[in-house]
């Protein structure tokens, strides 16, 4: 894997990326960085070609700005997507990244699929959560990883808690129909009955439960779910 930067009006992109010839992007939870997806990365066949961003306000990722909404997430990975030149590609995403990537995917530009793990995006938010807890979320997150910007993070919490950007029941069916749902049974940051939301809200997609994993399980069992998600492409063809 190579570390590059990418120059967009939004601010610098740092990514991780390895040669091949389908594009895979993968997106990170609140709070995280490309780094979370280094224990699954090296069980992809090299036929793939893996890009692995740092979100807006994560990681090595641009962090002076005030704009903390998913839609901006949206547009950020738009002009990135765009300035490498990708047109058809696919999704896998975990937690906020997946809220990102389904409604990037409701943007107009759907991709090949969507691999959603233990996703956020139509739960209720941190940020509907009272104060107290949101900060013990932050400072979570901050212990996690010391380079994250406990303000940045507080603010995209606070900002996600209007509700206004969710997912809403009706837009699923318009997600791709080659959607794959991965959930770690033991999820204790979202309830795993969402995995059923989801599953029965995007038609045709396919739910595979993980029976002794949480809320990351592309990183305490990257060998289980690389399976399933090569099991996956394996049967739509990419």
């Amino acid at each position: 894997m190579e570390r590059s930067y990418v120059r967009t009006p939004l601010g610098v992109v740092s990514y991780l990326h390895r040669d091949g010839s389908f594009p895979i992007v993968f997106l990170h939870g609140l709070g995280g960085s490309g780094n979370n997806w280094l224990k699954l990365a090296p069980h992809f066949p090299e036929k793939y070609r893996l890009i692995i961003p740092d979100l807006l306000g994560h990681g090595k990722s641009a962090h002076n700005t005030d704009l903390f909404s998913i839609s901006s997430q949206v547009e950020f990975l738009g002009h990135f997507l765009e300035s490498l030149k990708i047109d058809e590609f696919g999704f896998v995403a975990n937690s906020y990244g997946g809220w990102v990537s389904m409604r990037y995917s409701l943007s107009g530009k759907k991709p090949r699929f969507l691999i959603l793990i233990d996703s956020a995006g139509i739960n209720k938010t941190l940020g509907e959560e009272p104060p107290e807890v949101v900060e013990h979320f932050v400072k979570k997150v901050m212990d996690m990883n010391s380079a994250n910007d406990a303000d940045i993070i507080r603010k995209i919490v606070v900002h996600n808690a209007t509700g206004m950007e969710r997912i809403n029941p009706g837009e699923l069916s318009k997600l791709p129909e080659d959607t794959l749902i991965i959930w770690g049974e033991g999820d204790r940051i979202i309830d795993r009955r969402y995995s059923d939301e989801l599953h029965k809200g995007i038609p045709g997609s396919r739910l595979r439960i993980i029976p002794d994993a949480g809320h990351t399980p592309h990183s305490t069992h990257p060998a289980v779910v690389s399976g399933l998600i090569l099991d996956f492409l394996k049967e739509i063809d990419v």
